[in-house]
């Protein structure tokens, strides 16, 4: 009998993946923590948990056990890699975004002169500009910065297309702000820059838990972002291009710069982290056949139809939460409406702090965090002054509900 396509999240199954929902605690709270950390696939757990019990030990040895040890962690890479489409050879697995970032800033010192222009965004995370500040501050080269339109918190495209000069090395920007939520035009930059012999590095740490990243499409120089909050183990995830990867100064020991997946590690990840990455694509395949049925398909294309699914239903969630608070006195940082970005809304009261928003949230048994989530310099641009009560931030996942949702905007109206 054939099995029938579903053409839409079956979120019964989506949260039968996760064993946290079993827990009393998980159970009773609509979490909307979201964009500073996922919930984890049990099938990631189980391969956590078989290598710290049977296999933590030096990998890669003779030894039946460390032999073992090494297979689990090439099987948990290889998966990244196939997951994201792209050769192994190009992705360098670190313990944090932020680690990768510095790490690649510094690594491009060999090609970032005192006549070279590097230009960031205000709309990102701390983590990918002040790595580039302090590559400008070494080098001497100048820091140019893409500003917001402080009213909207938006980029407008013409004027990156004014900074962008034949002295530009390289752009450094987020597929999409952690606080505004709006999808950049990525795509748009890496081809104007291609032009312009420029290269980009995207961060995508804030746009991966919502649409499963497609480099194969996009074709950047780096991008970006983190497995702790796509359903997995804390891990930065790197992919670096062969041609910007020909201009970096290694960051490896000498022995090891004739891997290129290595060239870039330099902090030595956790071995049952990286191996536990396996069950990150058993996941991906388990919903793929549940929504889709047997197939023969890559991993990658997998991910792609499987994330579709998940960023219609976040959509839906979104409209439905916007809709729900129109009425109150509230600011939403970015766009009011969910076409053109995604399901993270920070807003802010005009009657209560943000943290007196997030704390009657929680008397409700809905997390949801405030403060300036590493985006200082977007909020105080953006006119939010106390950054360190910042924003209230509703950030949604795919196993979110519309009765979770429900129970957010009945909180939020509650209170005003």
């Amino acid at each position: 009998m054939a099995h029938a396509r579903l053409n839409h999240l079956d979120v019964n199954f989506i949260r039968s993946c996760f064993p946290t929902f079993e827990e009393p605690l998980a159970a009773k709270t609509a979490f909307f923590e979201n964009a500073g950390g996922s919930y984890v696939a049990g099938v990631v757990l189980d391969r956590l948990m078989h290598f710290y019990k049977v296999n933590k030990v030096q990998p890669y040895g003779a030894a039946e056990i460390l032999h073992a040890a090494g297979e689990q962690m090439d099987h948990g890479r290889q998966t990244m890699a196939d997951l994201l489409g792209i050769d192994s050879a190009n992705l360098t697995l670190g313990a944090s975004t932020t680690q990768n970032f510095n790490t690649l800033s510094i690594a491009c010192e060999g090609f970032v002169k005192s006549t070279s222009e590097v230009i960031v965004t205000e709309q990102d995370h701390e983590a990918n500009i002040g790595a580039w500040e302090r590559l400008c501050e070494r080098t001497g080269a100048t820091l140019k910065t893409w500003k917001i339109n402080p009213e909207t918190a938006e980029l407008d495209l013409a004027d990156f297309e004014s900074l962008l000069s034949a002295n530009t090395a390289i752009v450094c920007m987020t597929h999409s702000s952690n606080i505004v939520g709006t999808v950049n035009p990525v795509g748009k930059v890496i081809a104007l820059c291609r032009a312009n012999n420029t290269f980009v590095a995207i961060d995508g740490v804030s746009y991966a838990p919502h649409l499963w990243p497609d480099i194969p499409s996009l074709k950047p120089d780096a991008y970006c972002f983190s497995t702790y909050k796509t359903y997995a183990t804390h891990m930065g995830v790197m992919y670096t291009g062969e041609a910007l990867r020909a201009k970096l100064t290694p960051q490896c020991h000498y022995f090891n710069r004739g891997y290129a997946y290595k060239l870039l590690d330099s902090t030595g990840p956790d071995h049952a982290a990286i191996a536990a990455l396996a069950g990150l694509g058993e996941y991906f395949s388990n919903a793929h056949k549940h929504h889709f049925g047997s197939s023969e398909l890559s991993l990658y294309d997998k991910a792609q139809q499987v994330s579709a699914l998940m960023h219609t239903h976040e959509t839906t969630l979104c409209e439905q939460l916007l809709t729900g608070i129109a009425g109150l006195p509230l600011r939403i940082v970015g766009r009011n409406h969910s076409e053109g970005r995604e399901a993270n809304i920070a807003l802010t009261s005009a009657q209560f702090s943000s943290a007196e928003l997030s704390k009657h949230l929680a008397k409700n048994n809905i997390a949801a965090g405030n403060g300036d989530f590493y985006a200082t310099r977007l909020l105080e641009k953006a006119g939010i002054n106390n950054t360190e009560d910042g924003v209230l931030r509703i950030s949604f996942s795919h196993y979110n509900t519309s009765e979770e949702t429900d129970r957010v905007i009945q909180a939020l109206n509650t209170i005003h």
